[in-house]
Protein backbone atom coordinates (compact mmCIF):
# COMPACT_ATOMS: atom_id res chain seq x y z
CA UNK A 1 0.00 0.00 0.00
CA UNK A 2 1.27 3.46 -0.90
CA UNK A 3 2.22 5.53 2.12
CA UNK A 4 0.72 9.01 1.89
CA UNK A 5 2.38 12.14 3.15
CA UNK A 6 0.40 15.27 3.93
CA UNK A 7 1.98 18.48 2.68
CA UNK A 8 -1.29 20.37 2.28
CA UNK A 9 -0.41 22.61 5.20
CA UNK A 10 2.03 24.36 2.85
CA UNK A 11 -0.16 26.64 0.78
CA UNK A 12 2.32 27.59 -1.91
CA UNK A 13 3.19 24.71 -4.19
CA UNK A 14 5.35 24.27 -7.29
CA UNK A 15 3.74 22.06 -9.96
CA UNK A 16 6.01 19.61 -11.75
CA UNK A 17 5.21 17.07 -14.44
CA UNK A 18 7.12 14.39 -16.32
CA UNK A 19 6.56 11.22 -18.30
CA UNK A 20 7.19 7.94 -16.56
CA UNK A 21 6.74 4.60 -18.29
CA UNK A 22 4.66 6.27 -21.04
CA UNK A 23 2.38 7.98 -18.53
CA UNK A 24 2.41 11.58 -17.38
CA UNK A 25 3.02 12.16 -13.69
CA UNK A 26 1.84 15.44 -12.20
CA UNK A 27 2.50 16.56 -8.67
CA UNK A 28 3.23 19.68 -6.66
CA UNK A 29 5.84 20.27 -4.00
CA UNK A 30 6.43 23.00 -1.40
CA UNK A 31 7.65 26.32 -2.71
CA UNK A 32 9.95 26.65 0.29
CA UNK A 33 13.52 25.96 -0.80
CA UNK A 34 12.63 25.77 -4.50
CA UNK A 35 15.53 26.95 -6.69
CA UNK A 36 14.20 26.13 -10.14
CA UNK A 37 13.36 23.68 -12.90
CA UNK A 38 16.44 23.44 -15.08
CA UNK A 39 16.12 22.34 -18.69
CA UNK A 40 18.51 22.52 -21.60
CA UNK A 41 18.53 25.82 -23.46
CA UNK A 42 19.48 25.54 -27.11
CA UNK A 43 18.37 26.71 -30.52
CA UNK A 44 16.89 24.03 -32.74
CA UNK A 45 18.02 24.16 -36.33
CA UNK A 46 15.51 24.52 -39.13
CA UNK A 47 17.73 22.51 -41.46
CA UNK A 48 16.96 18.92 -42.33
CA UNK A 49 19.49 16.23 -41.29
CA UNK A 50 20.58 15.85 -44.93
CA UNK A 51 21.30 19.58 -45.10
CA UNK A 52 23.29 19.48 -41.86
CA UNK A 53 25.36 16.62 -43.23
CA UNK A 54 25.98 18.40 -46.53
CA UNK A 55 27.07 21.55 -44.72
CA UNK A 56 29.45 19.60 -42.48
CA UNK A 57 31.19 17.60 -45.22
CA UNK A 58 31.60 20.70 -47.37
CA UNK A 59 33.54 22.31 -44.52
CA UNK A 60 35.42 19.53 -42.71
CA UNK A 61 37.43 20.39 -39.61
CA UNK A 62 41.14 19.77 -40.09
CA UNK A 63 42.60 18.39 -43.29
CA UNK A 64 41.85 14.67 -43.54
CA UNK A 65 41.10 12.74 -46.71
CA UNK A 66 37.48 13.73 -47.38
CA UNK A 67 35.66 10.71 -48.86
CA UNK A 68 32.63 12.84 -49.71
CA UNK A 69 34.48 15.35 -51.92
CA UNK A 70 37.69 13.60 -52.99
CA UNK A 71 38.18 10.64 -55.31
CA UNK A 72 38.24 7.38 -53.37
CA UNK A 73 38.30 4.88 -56.23
CA UNK A 74 39.70 1.46 -55.30
CA UNK A 75 39.93 2.24 -51.57
CA UNK A 76 38.80 -0.30 -48.99
CA UNK A 77 36.39 1.75 -46.90
CA UNK A 78 34.83 0.84 -43.57
CA UNK A 79 32.03 2.71 -41.84
CA UNK A 80 32.03 2.21 -38.06
CA UNK A 81 28.60 2.56 -36.47
CA UNK A 82 27.45 2.58 -32.85
CA UNK A 83 25.28 -0.24 -31.58
CA UNK A 84 21.79 0.20 -30.17
CA UNK A 85 23.09 1.22 -26.73
CA UNK A 86 23.96 4.67 -28.09
CA UNK A 87 21.49 6.43 -30.39
CA UNK A 88 23.29 8.61 -32.95
CA UNK A 89 20.68 9.71 -35.51
CA UNK A 90 22.66 8.13 -38.36
CA UNK A 91 19.56 6.72 -40.03
CA UNK A 92 18.30 10.29 -40.52
CA UNK A 93 20.96 11.08 -43.15
CA UNK A 94 22.64 7.78 -44.06
CA UNK A 95 21.10 7.60 -47.54
CA UNK A 96 22.59 10.91 -48.68
CA UNK A 97 25.88 9.93 -47.01
CA UNK A 98 26.04 6.73 -49.05
CA UNK A 99 25.06 8.53 -52.27
CA UNK A 100 27.95 10.96 -51.83
CA UNK A 101 30.41 8.13 -51.17
CA UNK A 102 29.42 6.39 -54.38
CA UNK A 103 29.56 9.66 -56.32
CA UNK A 104 33.21 9.97 -55.25
CA UNK A 105 34.05 6.50 -56.53
CA UNK A 106 33.43 4.19 -53.58
CA UNK A 107 32.87 0.61 -54.68
CA UNK A 108 30.01 -1.30 -52.99
CA UNK A 109 32.19 -4.42 -53.08
CA UNK A 110 34.93 -2.65 -51.11
CA UNK A 111 32.67 -1.02 -48.54
CA UNK A 112 31.97 -2.55 -45.12
CA UNK A 113 30.00 -1.64 -42.02
CA UNK A 114 31.69 -2.38 -38.70
CA UNK A 115 29.46 -2.43 -35.61
CA UNK A 116 31.29 -0.94 -32.62
CA UNK A 117 29.92 -3.23 -29.94
CA UNK A 118 32.80 -3.00 -27.45
CA UNK A 119 31.82 -5.47 -24.73
CA UNK A 120 28.07 -5.19 -25.45
CA UNK A 121 25.91 -7.95 -26.86
CA UNK A 122 25.63 -8.08 -30.67
CA UNK A 123 22.65 -6.25 -32.18
CA UNK A 124 19.74 -8.21 -33.60
CA UNK A 125 18.75 -8.11 -37.25
CA UNK A 126 15.83 -5.83 -36.38
CA UNK A 127 18.15 -3.49 -34.51
CA UNK A 128 20.58 -3.38 -37.44
CA UNK A 129 17.72 -2.43 -39.75
CA UNK A 130 16.85 0.38 -37.36
CA UNK A 131 20.46 1.59 -37.23
CA UNK A 132 21.03 1.53 -40.99
CA UNK A 133 17.47 1.69 -42.42
CA UNK A 134 16.00 -1.51 -43.90
CA UNK A 135 17.07 -0.52 -47.43
CA UNK A 136 20.76 -0.12 -46.62
CA UNK A 137 20.78 -3.12 -44.31
CA UNK A 138 19.34 -5.37 -47.02
CA UNK A 139 21.80 -4.02 -49.59
CA UNK A 140 24.91 -4.50 -47.44
CA UNK A 141 23.99 -7.26 -44.98
CA UNK A 142 26.74 -9.50 -46.35
CA UNK A 143 29.25 -6.72 -45.63
CA UNK A 144 28.25 -6.01 -42.03
CA UNK A 145 30.83 -7.20 -39.50
CA UNK A 146 30.15 -7.61 -35.79
CA UNK A 147 33.27 -8.47 -33.78
CA UNK A 148 33.35 -10.89 -30.87
CA UNK A 149 35.53 -9.15 -28.27
CA UNK A 150 36.46 -12.41 -26.53
CA UNK A 151 37.80 -14.00 -29.74
CA UNK A 152 41.35 -12.69 -30.16
CA UNK A 153 41.70 -14.40 -33.55
CA UNK A 154 39.53 -11.59 -34.97
CA UNK A 155 41.96 -8.93 -33.72
CA UNK A 156 45.47 -7.75 -34.49
CA UNK A 157 47.85 -6.91 -31.67
CA UNK A 158 49.52 -3.50 -32.16
CA UNK A 159 51.56 -3.18 -28.97
CA UNK A 160 50.96 -1.34 -25.71
CA UNK A 161 50.14 2.25 -24.83
CA UNK A 162 52.39 4.15 -22.43
CA UNK A 163 49.91 3.26 -19.67
CA UNK A 164 50.30 -0.42 -20.46
CA UNK A 165 47.05 -1.10 -22.32
CA UNK A 166 47.49 -4.03 -24.74
CA UNK A 167 45.97 -2.83 -28.01
CA UNK A 168 43.99 -5.44 -29.96
CA UNK A 169 42.08 -3.95 -32.90
CA UNK A 170 39.50 -5.69 -35.10
CA UNK A 171 41.26 -6.92 -38.25
CA UNK A 172 38.66 -5.36 -40.55
CA UNK A 173 39.87 -1.97 -39.29
CA UNK A 174 43.49 -2.88 -40.04
CA UNK A 175 42.52 -4.07 -43.53
CA UNK A 176 40.81 -0.77 -44.39
CA UNK A 177 42.35 2.18 -46.22
CA UNK A 178 39.87 4.63 -44.72
CA UNK A 179 37.51 4.36 -41.76
CA UNK A 180 34.52 6.67 -41.41
CA UNK A 181 33.62 6.98 -37.73
CA UNK A 182 29.96 7.81 -37.22
CA UNK A 183 28.65 8.38 -33.69
CA UNK A 184 27.37 11.06 -31.37
CA UNK A 185 29.20 13.45 -29.05
CA UNK A 186 27.83 13.80 -25.55
CA UNK A 187 29.17 13.83 -22.02
CA UNK A 188 30.58 10.50 -20.83
CA UNK A 189 31.06 9.91 -17.13
CA UNK A 190 34.57 8.48 -17.35
CA UNK A 191 35.76 8.98 -20.96
CA UNK A 192 34.96 12.70 -20.86
CA UNK A 193 32.96 12.64 -24.09
CA UNK A 194 31.58 9.94 -26.34
CA UNK A 195 32.04 9.78 -30.09
CA UNK A 196 35.23 10.05 -32.14
CA UNK A 197 37.91 7.57 -31.10
CA UNK A 198 35.46 5.55 -28.96
CA UNK A 199 34.15 3.88 -32.11
CA UNK A 200 37.57 2.17 -32.37
CA UNK A 201 38.51 1.84 -28.69
CA UNK A 202 36.55 0.36 -27.02
CA UNK A 203 34.10 -0.14 -29.91
CA UNK A 204 36.25 -2.31 -32.18
CA UNK A 205 38.82 -3.56 -29.70
CA UNK A 206 39.13 -6.83 -27.80
CA UNK A 207 38.35 -7.47 -24.14
CA UNK A 208 41.97 -7.21 -22.89
CA UNK A 209 42.13 -3.70 -24.36
CA UNK A 210 38.76 -2.67 -22.96
CA UNK A 211 39.45 -4.06 -19.51
CA UNK A 212 42.86 -2.46 -19.07
CA UNK A 213 41.63 0.90 -20.34
CA UNK A 214 38.62 0.89 -18.00
CA UNK A 215 40.85 -0.07 -15.06
CA UNK A 216 42.65 3.26 -15.55
CA UNK A 217 39.56 4.87 -14.04
CA UNK A 218 40.75 3.77 -10.58
CA UNK A 219 43.06 6.11 -8.68
CA UNK A 220 46.37 4.21 -8.30
CA UNK A 221 46.98 5.16 -4.67
CA UNK A 222 43.43 5.06 -3.37
CA UNK A 223 40.31 2.91 -3.33
CA UNK A 224 38.29 5.34 -5.43
CA UNK A 225 37.67 6.72 -8.92
CA UNK A 226 40.57 8.77 -10.31
CA UNK A 227 39.74 12.48 -9.81
CA UNK A 228 40.47 13.31 -13.47
CA UNK A 229 38.17 10.57 -14.76
CA UNK A 230 34.96 12.52 -15.10
CA UNK A 231 32.35 14.19 -17.25
CA UNK A 232 33.65 16.57 -19.89
CA UNK A 233 37.36 16.12 -19.16
CA UNK A 234 39.62 14.93 -21.98
CA UNK A 235 43.03 16.48 -21.31
CA UNK A 236 44.63 14.86 -18.27
CA UNK A 237 41.96 12.14 -18.10
CA UNK A 238 43.94 8.85 -18.15
CA UNK A 239 41.05 6.88 -19.67
CA UNK A 240 40.40 9.44 -22.43
CA UNK A 241 44.06 9.91 -23.29
CA UNK A 242 44.63 6.16 -23.40
CA UNK A 243 41.65 5.72 -25.76
CA UNK A 244 43.15 8.20 -28.20
CA UNK A 245 46.67 6.78 -27.96
CA UNK A 246 45.39 3.25 -28.61
CA UNK A 247 43.36 4.42 -31.61
CA UNK A 248 46.33 6.26 -33.12
CA UNK A 249 48.44 3.09 -32.94
CA UNK A 250 46.40 1.84 -35.90
CA UNK A 251 48.01 4.53 -38.13
CA UNK A 252 44.88 4.63 -40.27
CA UNK A 253 43.04 7.37 -42.14
CA UNK A 254 39.96 8.39 -40.18
CA UNK A 255 37.12 10.74 -41.04
CA UNK A 256 34.55 11.35 -38.33
CA UNK A 257 30.87 12.07 -38.89
CA UNK A 258 29.54 12.80 -35.40
CA UNK A 259 26.19 14.24 -34.40
CA UNK A 260 25.12 16.30 -31.41
CA UNK A 261 21.50 15.54 -30.50
CA UNK A 262 18.68 17.18 -28.58
CA UNK A 263 16.91 15.16 -25.84
CA UNK A 264 14.12 14.38 -28.32
CA UNK A 265 16.73 12.86 -30.69
CA UNK A 266 16.75 15.66 -33.24
CA UNK A 267 20.12 16.41 -34.83
CA UNK A 268 21.34 19.86 -33.79
CA UNK A 269 24.64 19.78 -35.65
CA UNK A 270 27.03 17.37 -37.38
CA UNK A 271 30.81 17.55 -37.03
CA UNK A 272 32.99 16.09 -39.77
CA UNK A 273 36.69 15.84 -40.37
CA UNK A 274 39.88 15.07 -38.47
CA UNK A 275 39.74 12.44 -35.73
CA UNK A 276 41.09 14.79 -33.06
CA UNK A 277 40.24 18.32 -34.21
CA UNK A 278 36.66 17.66 -35.33
CA UNK A 279 35.89 15.73 -32.15
CA UNK A 280 37.29 18.48 -29.91
CA UNK A 281 35.25 21.09 -31.79
CA UNK A 282 32.14 18.95 -31.42
CA UNK A 283 32.84 18.47 -27.71
CA UNK A 284 32.96 22.23 -27.18
CA UNK A 285 29.60 22.56 -28.91
CA UNK A 286 28.19 19.68 -26.85
CA UNK A 287 29.30 21.42 -23.65
CA UNK A 288 27.19 24.43 -24.57
CA UNK A 289 24.20 22.26 -25.44
CA UNK A 290 24.21 19.86 -22.50
CA UNK A 291 25.44 22.10 -19.68
CA UNK A 292 22.89 23.79 -17.46
CA UNK A 293 23.69 26.68 -15.18
CA UNK A 294 22.28 26.48 -11.65
CA UNK A 295 22.58 29.22 -9.00
CA UNK A 296 23.67 26.69 -6.38
CA UNK A 297 23.73 22.96 -5.82
CA UNK A 298 20.69 21.64 -3.96
CA UNK A 299 19.92 19.61 -0.86
CA UNK A 300 17.32 17.65 -2.83
CA UNK A 301 17.67 16.92 -6.55
CA UNK A 302 14.65 15.49 -8.36
CA UNK A 303 15.91 13.92 -11.58
CA UNK A 304 14.17 12.07 -14.41
CA UNK A 305 16.04 9.50 -16.51
CA UNK A 306 13.30 9.62 -19.15
CA UNK A 307 12.39 6.29 -20.74
CA UNK A 308 15.54 4.41 -19.64
CA UNK A 309 14.77 0.71 -20.02
CA UNK A 310 17.30 -0.51 -17.47
CA UNK A 311 19.49 0.90 -14.75
CA UNK A 312 22.65 0.84 -16.86
CA UNK A 313 20.94 3.14 -19.37
CA UNK A 314 19.75 5.43 -16.57
CA UNK A 315 23.11 5.65 -14.82
CA UNK A 316 24.27 8.75 -16.72
CA UNK A 317 21.20 10.60 -15.39
CA UNK A 318 22.16 9.59 -11.85
CA UNK A 319 25.70 10.89 -12.45
CA UNK A 320 24.32 14.25 -13.58
CA UNK A 321 21.94 14.45 -10.63
CA UNK A 322 24.86 13.68 -8.32
CA UNK A 323 26.75 16.63 -9.75
CA UNK A 324 23.83 18.92 -8.81
CA UNK A 325 23.63 17.56 -5.25
CA UNK A 326 24.97 19.63 -2.36
CA UNK A 327 27.70 17.68 -0.58
CA UNK A 328 27.88 15.85 1.75
CA UNK A 329 24.26 15.34 2.80
CA UNK A 330 22.23 16.05 -0.33
CA UNK A 331 19.57 13.59 -1.49
CA UNK A 332 18.39 12.50 -4.95
CA UNK A 333 14.87 11.50 -5.96
CA UNK A 334 15.56 9.44 -9.06
CA UNK A 335 12.75 8.69 -11.51
CA UNK A 336 13.77 5.83 -13.81
CA UNK A 337 11.31 3.16 -15.08
CA UNK A 338 13.96 0.46 -15.77
CA UNK A 339 11.32 -2.01 -16.95
CA UNK A 340 14.10 -4.42 -18.01
CA UNK A 341 15.71 -4.35 -14.57
CA UNK A 342 19.37 -3.74 -13.84
CA UNK A 343 20.72 -4.24 -17.34
CA UNK A 344 22.33 -7.65 -17.48
CA UNK A 345 23.97 -10.48 -15.59
CA UNK A 346 27.49 -9.00 -15.69
CA UNK A 347 26.37 -5.81 -13.98
CA UNK A 348 24.53 -7.76 -11.28
CA UNK A 349 27.60 -9.98 -10.78
CA UNK A 350 29.73 -6.92 -10.04
CA UNK A 351 27.04 -5.47 -7.76
CA UNK A 352 26.96 -8.63 -5.70
CA UNK A 353 30.64 -8.21 -4.81
CA UNK A 354 29.40 -5.28 -2.74
CA UNK A 355 32.52 -4.30 -0.81
CA UNK A 356 34.14 -1.26 -2.51
CA UNK A 357 37.70 -2.37 -1.71
CA UNK A 358 37.07 -5.80 -3.21
CA UNK A 359 35.45 -4.14 -6.22
CA UNK A 360 38.49 -1.96 -6.82
CA UNK A 361 40.79 -4.97 -6.55
CA UNK A 362 38.67 -6.89 -9.06
CA UNK A 363 38.46 -3.89 -11.37
CA UNK A 364 42.23 -3.37 -11.39
CA UNK A 365 42.66 -7.01 -12.41
CA UNK A 366 39.62 -7.35 -14.69
CA UNK A 367 38.68 -3.83 -15.76
CA UNK A 368 35.14 -3.76 -17.15
CA UNK A 369 32.77 -0.88 -17.67
CA UNK A 370 30.20 -2.69 -15.52
CA UNK A 371 32.63 -2.78 -12.61
CA UNK A 372 33.39 0.91 -12.94
CA UNK A 373 29.67 1.68 -13.12
CA UNK A 374 29.05 -0.33 -9.96
CA UNK A 375 31.65 1.67 -8.02
CA UNK A 376 30.02 4.87 -9.26
CA UNK A 377 26.56 3.56 -8.36
CA UNK A 378 27.47 2.40 -4.85
CA UNK A 379 28.83 5.87 -4.14
CA UNK A 380 25.57 7.56 -5.17
CA UNK A 381 22.69 5.17 -4.43
CA UNK A 382 22.80 5.36 -0.61
CA UNK A 383 21.75 8.99 -1.02
CA UNK A 384 19.06 8.16 -3.59
CA UNK A 385 15.33 7.36 -3.54
CA UNK A 386 14.24 5.34 -6.58
CA UNK A 387 10.84 5.71 -8.23
CA UNK A 388 11.14 2.72 -10.53
CA UNK A 389 9.58 -0.49 -11.84
CA UNK A 390 12.52 -2.46 -10.43
CA UNK A 391 11.59 -4.53 -7.41
CA UNK A 392 12.81 -3.64 -3.95
CA UNK A 393 15.42 -6.41 -3.98
CA UNK A 394 17.19 -4.91 -7.00
CA UNK A 395 16.98 -1.37 -5.63
CA UNK A 396 18.49 -2.59 -2.36
CA UNK A 397 21.26 -4.32 -4.32
CA UNK A 398 22.04 -0.93 -5.87
CA UNK A 399 22.20 0.49 -2.36
CA UNK A 400 19.16 2.74 -2.75
CA UNK A 401 15.68 3.11 -1.29
CA UNK A 402 12.56 2.30 -3.31
CA UNK A 403 9.65 4.76 -3.14
CA UNK A 404 6.16 4.74 -4.61
CA UNK A 405 5.80 8.45 -5.35
CA UNK A 406 7.79 11.65 -5.72
CA UNK A 407 6.00 13.05 -2.67
CA UNK A 408 7.12 10.10 -0.56
CA UNK A 409 10.73 10.56 -1.63
CA UNK A 410 10.55 14.29 -0.94
CA UNK A 411 9.24 13.74 2.57
CA UNK A 412 11.82 11.04 3.35
CA UNK A 413 14.60 13.29 2.09
CA UNK A 414 13.40 16.18 4.26
CA UNK A 415 13.28 13.92 7.31
CA UNK A 416 16.83 12.66 6.75
CA UNK A 417 18.19 16.15 6.13
CA UNK A 418 16.52 17.43 9.29
CA UNK A 419 18.55 14.88 11.28
CA UNK A 420 21.76 16.63 10.19
CA UNK A 421 20.47 20.12 10.93
CA UNK A 422 19.05 21.05 7.50
CA UNK A 423 15.49 22.07 8.34
CA UNK A 424 14.78 24.11 5.21
CA UNK A 425 16.35 22.16 2.33
CA UNK A 426 16.75 23.63 -1.12
CA UNK A 427 15.51 21.62 -4.09
CA UNK A 428 15.65 21.59 -7.89
CA UNK A 429 14.09 19.53 -10.68
CA UNK A 430 16.02 18.15 -13.68
CA UNK A 431 13.37 16.86 -16.15
CA UNK A 432 16.01 15.67 -18.67
CA UNK A 433 18.78 14.50 -16.36
CA UNK A 434 20.25 12.06 -18.89
CA UNK A 435 21.41 15.01 -20.98
CA UNK A 436 21.67 17.86 -18.46
CA UNK A 437 25.04 18.40 -16.78
CA UNK A 438 24.73 20.99 -13.98
CA UNK A 439 27.33 23.62 -13.18
CA UNK A 440 27.28 26.51 -10.74
CA UNK A 441 26.75 29.73 -12.69
CA UNK A 442 30.12 31.09 -13.80
CA UNK A 443 32.16 28.04 -12.68
CA UNK A 444 31.97 25.75 -15.73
Amino acid sequence: MQKKYNTNNLLNKIPISLFYNNQEIKTSLPQEGFKGIFELQFSKTQNLPEQLFEEAVQNPIGNPLNPFYQKINNLNISIAISDTFRYTGLEQFIKVMMDKLFACGASPEKLKFLVSVGSHRPPTETELQSLLTPEIYNTFKQNIFIPKPDNLEQYEYLGKTKRGTPVYIFKEVINSDLIILTGTILYHYFAGFGGGRKLIVPGLSALPTIRHNHALSIYPEKCEIHPDVRLGKLEGNPVAEDLMEATLLTQKNYFIVNTVLSPDKKILKIFCGDLIKAHLTGAEFAKKVYSISVPEFADIVIASAGDAKNFLQSHKALVNAWQARKKPYGKIIFIAPCIEGLGGYQFQKWLEIGNPEQLVTHLRNNGEVNGQTVISTLEKSPHTYFLTEMDEKRVNLLGGTKISSIEEGFQLAREELKKVGISKPSWIFLPHASYSVPYISGEK
